[in-house]
């Protein structure tokens, strides 16, 4: 069984800030392994919502190389999306000014691949990493808690994976 983590943006912005690849260059070179290996995914919505900033995150998302991490969304995911936003709403982020938004399709594209695997006698095991508060009702590990996904932070992915710094 391989663990596959699907990867929030929060997760990414806080590689970049607290890790960063000059400093850490190990810690980068693990990810992008696990990325080639397709142990890391994301929705192509994290990619939009890195995007918007202008920064080396940006640069980094860009790279062809990472471009096997980022899945775009199929008729399953809408739905799946519709569903989780009508049952949470808040996931929806009204207060966004733009118009991506990562949450649902994160939840949305494990779900996927749970499904995918349904008939699979050695599935793997989908983990959110995320940065979002683990104690606050209105946030994806909440809803993942309720839907019985793992939900983790950056640490716990380091743990995981046996990274030492």
């Amino acid at each position: 069984m391989n663990i596959i983590y699907c990867i929030d943006t929060s997760s990414l912005i806080e590689l970049k800030e607290k890790y960063p690849q000059t400093i850490f260059t190990n810690l980068w070179n693990n990810i992008d392994e696990l990325i080639q290996k397709g142990r890391i995914i994301a929705p192509v919505e994290v990619k939009k919502e890195i995007e918007k900033g202008d920064d080396e995150l940006k640069s980094w998302v860009k790279n062809k190389r990472r471009n096997k991490m980022f899945i775009k969304p199929d008729k399953f995911q809408f739905e799946k999306a519709k569903e989780i936003l009508s049952k949470y709403s808040f996931l929806a982020k009204p207060d966004k000014v733009d118009d991506v938004n990562a949450d649902p399709w994160l939840i949305s594209l494990v779900i996927k691949k749970v499904d995918e695997e349904k008939e699979i006698l050695f599935k793997n095991h989908y983990i959110i990493v995320t940065e979002e508060s683990q104690i606050r009702s209105n946030r994806i590990p909440t809803v993942c808690k309720q839907i019985n996904i793992e939900c983790i932070n950056l640490i716990k992915m380091f743990e995981k994976e046996g990274w030492k710094f």
